[in-house]
């Protein structure tokens, strides 16, 4: 195929995708020096307008000549936006890649882009598969294949100093909406106590509460970091829970300005997690200085009501929810009832103990 020429033109009306053309140089050089393009891409660095150059004469249009990449740009309000392309590797399958400028993030461009891509290479191009990697910890990158239906795989281990990479793949006749939820930790507010999502600045409050003896006694297994190295893992498998459906985490903050300073360090979590029709698991543990003034209290009832509000509303849409904890744990049980919970019986040596023995488990339950 040559190039500009033979490069379909594909349009829904918001979204274009189309030849790359020279005018479109200074914008592809503001978008391959952005950070996020540096971070998570194979740019060269430095990049100027003579790479740029390079880019579309050297790669862009002899890809399109000898089949090994068919490379658009994607044009939103009349101006370069991005790059998207489809690489044919094997006999019906292909693997797509993309990039856009900081200024059209955000804005559902891209996951409209993609899907005019699709509607290409499948139609027109005989592809049956087509598969998506990037960078573990690209969420954007994710979020955008998650929301136009890719089923996502196992996790690539990377080289030695690389990171892993995440997979996923769609194919021809699949259809194009998320299978699973995106379970975003919505912030949530009420009586002094605010939840909101984990960030990496908790590193150092996650790593005080592994080490909080009484935490350690109630939740001798929790995978809380226990060192400063571990905290990015911890933080990936928490967002890994709310991409997957699986599990919603909140940070426990403080709300206002009473605390000063403070206001705003981590005191605790709260999570959702255990979907199955209809019911839900509800689970927290506190840092040292969110105990004894009814923050994880209030914390626990903000996430019920949450779990517990239709789906149409924003909530979870759940129905009835459970709640255990270690039948001696008499903090934790007086949460419980204080949220609401009502006392479903004690199951015998169900808990596991630090010094891995089997303590009594209290089981609370909650309907909607």
């Amino acid at each position: 195929m040559s190039f500009p020429d033979d490069v379909p033109l594909l349009t829904d009306g918001v979204v274009t995708l189309r030849a790359h053309r020279d005018d479109d140089l200074p914008r592809i050089v503001e978008q391959c020096n952005d950070p996020e393009s540096v971070r998570w891409t194979h740019v060269p660095q430095p990049y100027g307008v003579a790479q740029a150059r390079a880019f579309l004469d050297d790669r862009v249009a002899p890809n399109w000549a000898d089949d090994v990449a068919w490379e658009l740009a994607i044009e939103h309000e009349g101006r370069f936006a991005g790059t998207i392309n489809l690489r044919p590797h094997g006999i019906g399958e292909a693997e797509v890649g993309f990039g856009l400028h900081p200024d059209a993030r955000g804005r559902g461009v891209m996951g409209r882009a993609l899907g005019l891509l699709l509607d290409w290479g499948f139609t027109r191009r005989d592809v049956a598969v087509v598969h998506w990697r990037c960078l573990e910890g690209n969420w954007t990158s994710r979020r955008t294949a998650w929301s136009v239906g890719f089923r996502f795989g196992p996790t690539i281990p990377g080289r030695v100093g690389h990171p892993d990479r995440w997979t996923a793949w769609l194919g021809r006749d699949d259809p194009r909406t998320p299978t699973t939820r995106w379970l975003d930790p919505v912030p949530l507010e009420g009586d002094g106590v605010r939840l909101r999502a984990w960030r990496a600045g908790d590193g150092a409050r996650l790593v005080e509460a592994a080490h909080d003896p009484a935490l350690r006694t109630a939740l001798p297994h929790a995978p809380l970091p226990r060192a400063d190295r571990e905290v990015a893992g911890y933080l990936l498998r928490v967002g890994l829970g709310a991409a997957t459906g699986e599990r919603v985490a909140w940070c426990v903050t403080d709300a206002g300005a009473d605390f000063g300073a403070d206001a705003g360090r981590a005191l605790g979590n709260v999570a959702v997690f255990g979907f199955d029709d209809g019911s839900a698991e509800v689970g927290f543990w506190s840092h040292p200085e969110g105990r004894g003034r009814g923050v994880m209290t209030t914390a626990v009832g903000l996430a019920v009501a949450h779990a517990l509000a239709p789906a149409h509303a924003g909530g979870l849409g759940v129905r009835r929810l459970d709640l255990l904890t270690a039948a001696a744990n008499r903090g934790a049980r007086a949460v419980a009832e204080r949220a609401g919970f009502t006392l479903v019986g004690v199951e015998r040596a169900s808990s596991p103990t630090a010094d891995d023995g089997w303590t009594d488990t209290a089981r609370y339950e909650r309907v909607g």
